[in-house]
């Protein structure tokens, strides 16, 4: 038994390949053999030589012995271990509010002084998160520090991302440090309620309910058709105002004014809906604007404004969807497309006879569409001269496409194509199931902000591994693996291609139906199927033209204090993806001009991000230099308002951190008196076990101690003039 560094080593023993009595028995016969070999010697030696060159003879065929019979040491590492405390501190711009003249994080960061907190840390029982809209990895001096001006507060994702992060470790407890509001993701205290770890929170902030005026919601579509007329709603949010008097205006980029009203307020809290209607009538981005005027002694006249932009088309894209036949897939896809009123959706399903209503509307479809979305389609069945058609226009027009492979796909037909496909294809036999997981990031899909849902948390579907590689200049977004065997490599299951101004998406996966039916019911993920198919179709129409350099934002409308990211593409003369550009985006705003580098992330694509300075309307122009010559330049603009979403919820809700730690099994205190806390947080220890096996057989050490018996055996052999 052997005590090292608080562990416990028990030594289990030594095991052979067979059973102990075959080696206790060859142990026996080598020994009686090194005996009889001894007994006699010529010259004869003396008693004590004799029996000195027996014991090496026998320790050194005992040893071989030892070898052939393939031994392993074995151990039981006993450690007691103390679970570890999560603690998530609330970082959003709400903590910088003043309650009766004292900041909300002041009381946080008193809290966070606490020597009982720095115990824990320096016994490697503390890991630090700090939360707004997402977590991020901390320590307690740095978030001690640290000022409250994350935008956006979303507490259940918050410990769901910590935990994912700690996964490797055994977390005890989660505290949470907090003022209780929430604008974003799901309601925390439905996810505490399914939290296997205790949550204990502590409230700063005060409870009263504070006097503010805010416009609450803005509402109207984000793409509209040119001539046509567009509503907007405005919802506007009055607390501790009543018999008080505003006015709402709302006009649009054009200072038209579409609505002006004069307000009156009763009660503490009064809200009130509004509507108008904006003219489309120019194409192009067009802002829409709701204005309050501010009244006395209100929190913030910041919240006072809220603007949209309304993307103005010509007309709707025509979109063509082509099937080998009937599925499940198709008809989930059908009636997630045919929502999306942006688009005009036909779909052609094959049969033995050609496109079911067919004839001469399938043809005038074929020509006409502005996006072909291929679904198990070509098949070998399908008849030569439908194919020729669309594989003619994909080809001739670069026509983008969206591809849903599925079992009946013939890759012979497919080469018609293979200059636009994102993919190399073999023969998919073997279909199993399968699980998604993310892979590289892309425009498409991250441009609106993070998808409703990971790729791992959706249902299996079918795939077939090994079946499908992504070309090089692709971008796999998303991969499957078994289910069965997660932790091999997988393959692309979501690729996307943009090449010489033509885009192609290539689902390799099916039974996607799935992904809708099993997220239904996903409070914060039921949405995901639609959001895909949308950010693909978008992407896929959007605009594609000789310009060899774009720069633009992730968004249109920004609150004030919000990180701005910037998104270029540079291609050379010969349209290839330009990789060793330099990106430079000047942007400017209100007499300031800032310079922004954006960073290379391969295949022509660049990154940036500044953080606005003030509200008002930004203008951006960017260039990419090459070998020292310009490549091309490209201009935008965004506009940066004074709202803030954490002022949608000015006081502090105990209520909410309360429920939390009741729904969790924790408990709810004040950042003024925690003690309680501290007490719920003596988590006792356990002993972990870990049992370890080392091969014997295969020890240089043992082999050396082998060559050194014989060597002494021969030494002393040589010496006494023995044979």
């Amino acid at each position: 038994m052997l005590i090292l560094n608080t562990s416990l080593l028990l030594i289990r023993g030594i095991s052979f390949g067979l059973p102990y009595l075959y080696f206790l028995l060859g142990a026996l016969l080598l020994a009686v053999v090194a005996f009889l070999v001894n007994k006699q010697t010529l010259p004869p030696v003396s008693v004590l030589r004799r029996r000195i060159l027996f014991v090496l003879r026998a320790l050194a065929l005992m040893l071989i012995l030892f070898f052939l019979f393939e031994p392993v040491v074995g151990w039981t590492d006993r450690n007691e271990e103390h679970a570890k405390v999560l603690l998530l501190v609330d970082r959003s711009a709400s903590l910088a509010l003043e309650d009766k003249g004292v900041v909300r994080d002041s009381a946080a960061k008193n809290f966070l002084r606490e020597p009982r907190l720095r115990d824990l840390e320096r016994a490697d029982q503390l890991r630090v998160f700090a939360f707004g809209d997402s977590a991020i990895a901390s320590t307690l001096d740095s978030v001690s520090t640290s000022t409250p001006s994350l935008i956006g507060t979303n507490p259940a994702d918050g410990w769901s991302g910590a935990l994912r992060e700690v996964s490797g470790e055994d977390i005890g407890a989660i505290v949470l440090v907090s003022d209780g509001a929430q604008n974003s993701g799901p309601s925390p205290e439905r996810v505490a309620s399914t939290s296997g770890v205790p949550i204990f929170t502590v409230g700063v902030g005060d409870t009263t309910q504070r006097k503010d005026l805010l416009v609450a919601e803005l509402f109207t579509n984000d793409v509209a058709y040119a001539g046509s007329s567009v509503p907007v709603r405005v919802r506007v949010r009055a607390t501790g105002l009543s018999g008080q008097r505003s006015r709402l205006r709302i006009v649009d980029s054009q200072s038209r004014t579409l609505l002006d009203q004069e307000l009156s307020f009763s009660g503490n809290a009064d809200e009130q809906t509004f509507e108008a209607q904006f003219a489309a009538d120019r194409k192009g981005d067009q802002r829409v604007t709701a204005i309050l005027d501010s009244v006395p002694g209100e929190l913030t006249a910041g919240d006072n404004r809220r603007s949209r932009i309304i993307r103005v088309l010509d007309s709707r894209f025509k979109v063509l969807v082509l099937a080998g036949a009937p599925s499940a897939d198709l008809t989930s896809l059908l009636q997630t497309m045919g929502h999306d009123t942006t688009l005009e959706v036909t779909a052609l399903v094959e049969s033995k006879i050609g496109f079911i209503g067919g004839g001469k509307n399938a043809d005038e479809a074929i020509e006409n569409a502005d996006l072909f979305v291929l679904v198990n389609y070509p098949t070998s069945a399908t008849p030569e001269a439908g194919w020729n058609s669309v594989a003619n226009r994909i080809n001739r027009d670069r026509i983008p496409m969206l591809i849903l492979l599925g079992e009946e796909v013939s890759g012979r037909r497919l080469e018609r194509i293979a200059d636009r496909l994102p993919v190399e294809l073999s023969v998919q036999s073997g279909f199993s199931s399968v699980i998604l997981k993310s892979s590289n990031s892309h425009a498409a899909l991250s441009s609106r902000g993070a998808l409703p849902a990971d790729w791992s948390a959706l249902p299996p579907v079918l795939g077939a591994m090994g079946t499908v590689k992504a070309k090089p200049f692709a971008v796999v977004a998303a991969e499957f693996v078994s289910e069965l065997t997660p932790e091999l490599p997988g393959s692309p299951a979501l690729i996307l291609s943009d090449v010489n101004r033509a885009r192609s998406v290539c689902i390799t996966v099916h039974e996607t139906f799935r992904w809708k039916l099993g997220m239904a019911k996903h409070e914060s993920g039921h949405g995901f199927y639609s959001e895909l198919l949308s950010r693909l179709s978008s992407w896929l129409l959007a605009p594609t033209d000789e310009q060899l350099v774009k720069i633009s934002s992730d968004k249109k409308v920004y609150s004030e204090g919000e990180t701005v990211r910037l998104q270029g593409q540079v291609y050379g003369e010969d349209l290839a993806p330009e990789d060793n550009a330099k990106v430079l985006v000047e942007v400017s705003a209100a007499e300031r001009t800032e310079r922004i580098p954006l960073i290379g992330r391969g295949n022509g694509l660049y990154e940036g991000e500044f953080v606005p300075w003030g509200s008002g309307d930004y203008s951006f122009t960017g260039s990419a230099v090459a070998n020292e010559d310009t490549l091309g330049k490209d201009r935008g603009s965004l506009v940066v308002e004074a709202f803030n979403p954490e002022w949608l919820e000015s006081r502090a809700r105990y209520d909410v951190l309360a429920a939390i730690a009741k729904n969790s099994g924790g408990l709810f205190v004040t950042a003024e008196n925690p003690d309680s806390l501290f007490s719920g947080l003596e988590l006792s220890g356990r002993v972990v076990e870990n049992s370890r096996e080392i091969p014997l057989w295969n020890r240089p050490l043992l082999l050396w101690i082998l060559i050194g018996l014989l060597a002494v055996e021969w030494l002393l052999r040589k010496r006494s003039g023995m044979l």
